[in-house]
């Protein structure tokens, strides 16, 4: 399948989905537009006791560019009263193996490749980025849970407790210390955010269903890179139930 940008409206993009599996019972799914339409949707869908006992646990990762003063939101979401827009600066959609999103932002192309590793609770996700013009900061925000994917986080406040050691955190989200969760960056800082909840995400097809559509999810933190002007760059995301993350390298599992 592959969606040029006149075929990635809004009415139309949110009802086109995509699906990736690990062959152990967890799975990675979305819309073509990278907005989460159903609670069942995430880039990790993760089985505790494989296959079984899915939990929801990286819900999305929400990008920015910021060249000079100006910033570019290139994720979406939708609330009650409030749709960010990042979809417009999709320019094309591909899913032959793994989805592959293609951003333009003025003179800049990014190239966003997602994956799980086979056999593992790991998610990768590749960047690719060809920058033509000025200097920019990206910045990539991951949007977490840790609940089992039938039941949605309304009106909780989710918390985390994290280790953080350069671009590897490890993260205890609700008090889970049993099953932590680990995320790595290869290049650029992690900053951490405290009392950071994304409130209110809303699933319009949890709607349709009759279900209440809201939740809240855990923002923990942001990755911040720096692309210099006139440069291509690779920036390889892994998130995973596994704590050996440094080792693994998207390009790699893709």
């Amino acid at each position: 399948m592959k969606l040029e940008k006149s075929q990635m409206n809004l009415k139309d993009g949110i009802e086109k989905e995509w699906l990736i599996t690990n062959g152990i019972g967890g799975y990675s799914a979305s819309t073509v537009l990278g907005i989460n339409t159903r609670k069942y949707h995430g880039l990790l869908i993760a089985p505790l006791t494989p296959p079984a006992k899915r939990y929801l646990i990286l819900s999305k990762l929400d990008e920015s560019v910021k060249i000079g003063d100006e910033q570019f939101n290139l994720y979406s979401n939708i609330c009650k009263n409030y749709i960010s827009e990042g979809y417009k600066y999709l320019e094309e959609f591909e899913k032959i193996y793994i989805p592959i999103f293609t951003y333009k932002i003025k003179n800049m192309i990014i190239k966003k490749l997602i994956c799980l590793e086979h056999g593992h609770n790991t998610v990768c996700v590749l960047y690719r980025i060809k920058n033509e013009g000025e200097e920019a900061n990206f910045t990539i925000t991951p949007v977490m849970n840790f609940r089992d994917f039938h039941i949605m986080t309304t009106n909780i406040k989710l918390t985390a407790r994290q280790q953080i050691n350069k671009q590897k955190v490890k993260l205890e989200i609700n008090g889970e210390s049993t099953m932590p969760v680990y995320m790595n960056l290869s290049t650029g800082k992690y900053i951490e955010h405290f009392n950071d909840n994304f409130q209110n995400m809303l699933y319009i097809e949890e709607e349709k269903r009759g279900f209440f559509p809201e939740e809240n999810l855990l923002v923990p933190g942001r990755y911040e890179v720096n692309v210099p002007a006139n440069s291509e760059k690779e920036i390889s995301f892994i998130c995973s139930l596994e704590e050996n993350i440094e080792e693994k390298n998207a390009k790699t599992v893709i």
